[in-house]
């Protein structure tokens, strides 16, 4: 890449670039695919089953595969083509997604069946993540990182703000009366009657990843360093994965932030998924719209962190505090979520939760990019995957059973323990020190940092 004209930001420098325009596109479009597949999949269970418990174990069997499969994927990034592994997963997700769209539409769907795409789904997860997230640095330079990755949150957030809102506007439609009246069947009985708003979302799932699919297919990636793909095949898999594990574990900074992202996910991660829904459904009474109307919330607000992650200077120090309030702000606004009985003020309470974690999101995901060699970064964000949702399948399946006793203590139990993991947090130095490496500042703006210089383990 040219060096930028005085005066030119980094993002304008990276955006001028073809493979970064293909790139931002091809994930607005995977971005759409997702939040749709965010409302259909608990919806369409609620519909089959009315039972939260059931939600819970389909999503917890979804993210399985992360749990066994992610570092498998991590390293296969890292031994061949982040590119190949994309289009490997999104052509699996849209066979997943047509085939589910045609079974539920033809009256076909059945729960078993559902239990066996989510765990495919799972899998082609285990090897998209790892390669989105180590694409991007061989594409742009450190310094611009921040930016780019502003750029690809805020279109994506931006699609989860219109997405939810659109599919559940979808299924309400279809499974009202006016859907009835263009012949369609009209709301889920007993047998999984009037799904058809819910195939629909799933059709528009697997054009969207279809369209991702083919922009993909134009990215040119530059070769690797001399001799660092050969080392990476030569070394195994197996030894390959345990070498980007004790990579993680040599980094104090980065084996403390894998843990709080764990911590955080397994208080969080059950009680959106599973008790969002079931709250839209019994204390909302607007069914899809109003589950719609609260992704989209969370989205506008993570969409409006990550554009001042964007447009505000690199912090210079403060990571670390900066993660730990976060999680005190979030944990505190999710604890009387459960008792609410107005759609405005959960959407009020997801849009600031979702701004701050949108702000910190980009923030910790340039400094992972920028610590992490480039022979590494499909192996650590792998991990970092494995962090965010390996614990995901018991959070769900046990947010799911437990909110058969009480929706509302379960909110508030969550809330609490994730509001005092971040003052924990704050008790280890490697977090209260944590600032952003040099090579993803502007060029003089470097960090001070009580890390003694030439040390690459420091914060």
């Amino acid at each position: 890449m040219k060096p930028a004209p005085p005066g030119e930001s980094s993002f304008r420098q990276v955006r001028r670039t073809g493979n970064f325009r293909l790139l931002w596109a091809a994930g607005a479009l995977s971005a759409v695919g997702d939040q749709f597949d965010l409302i259909a999949f608990p919806w369409l269970v609620l519909m089959l089953t009315g039972d939260p418990l059931a939600v819970g174990a389909v999503i917890a069997v979804s993210h399985l595969p992360a749990v066994f499969f992610m570092l498998l994927g991590g390293s296969l990034v890292d031994r061949f083509s982040p590119r190949r592994m994309l289009q490997a997963s999104n052509l699996s997700r849209v066979a997943l997604a047509t085939a589910l769209a045609a079974l539920i539409l033809s009256g076909l769907a059945q729960l078993w069946i559902i239990y066996a795409v989510a765990l495919l789904k799972g899998l082609a997860d285990a090897f998209y993540y790892p390669a989105q997230g180590a694409l991007l640095p061989r594409i742009v330079p450190a310094a611009g990182l921040r930016q780019a990755n502003a750029a690809l949150t805020t279109t994506t957030e931006l699609s989860g703000f219109i997405g939810p809102t659109l599919a559940g506007g979808l299924i309400a439609f279809f499974n009202s009366g006016t859907g009835a009246a263009a012949g369609l069947p009209g709301p889920a009985g007993a047998d999984g009657a009037g799904l058809a708003g819910v195939g629909l979302a799933f059709g528009v799932v697997g054009l969207a990843f279809g369209l991702s699919s083919l922009l993909l297919l134009g990215l040119r990636l530059p070769p690797p360093a001399a001799g660092e793909e050969d080392g990476e095949k030569r070394s195994g898999v197996l030894k390959s994965i345990v070498a980007g594990l004790r990579f993680v574990r040599g980094d104090a900074a980065m084996l403390t932030m894998f843990i709080l992202i764990a911590a955080a996910e397994l208080f969080v991660e059950g009680p959106a998924v599973v008790g969002i829904p079931v709250l839209a459904d019994t204390r909302l009474g607007q069914s899809a719209l109003a589950l719609g109307v609260l992704s989209s919330a969370y989205a506008g607000g993570a969409l409006g962190g990550a554009l001042l992650a964007g447009m505000l200077p690199a912090p210079k120090r403060g990571l670390g505090p900066a993660l730990a309030g976060a999680m005190v702000l979030s944990g505190l606004l999710l604890m009387p979520f459960g008792f609410l009985d107005a759609l405005w003020q959960g959407a009020l309470a997801l849009l600031l939760i979702g701004a701050a974690g949108g702000y910190v999101d980009i923030m910790l995901t340039t400094w992972l990019q920028a610590r992490t060699p480039p022979r590494m970064l499909g192996r650590v964000m792998s991990m970092l995957m494995v962090a965010a949702v390996g614990l995901s399948p018991l959070s769900n399946a046990g947010a799911g059973a437990l909110i058969r006793f009480s929706l509302g203590w379960v909110f508030v139990g969550a809330g609490a323990a994730l509001a005092l993991t971040g003052l924990l947090a704050l008790s280890r130095r490697e977090i209260r020190h944590l600032t952003m490496p040099e090579s993803a500042l502007p060029e003089n703006d470097t960090p001070e940092s009580d890390t003694p210089p030439g040390n690459g383990k420091g914060g």
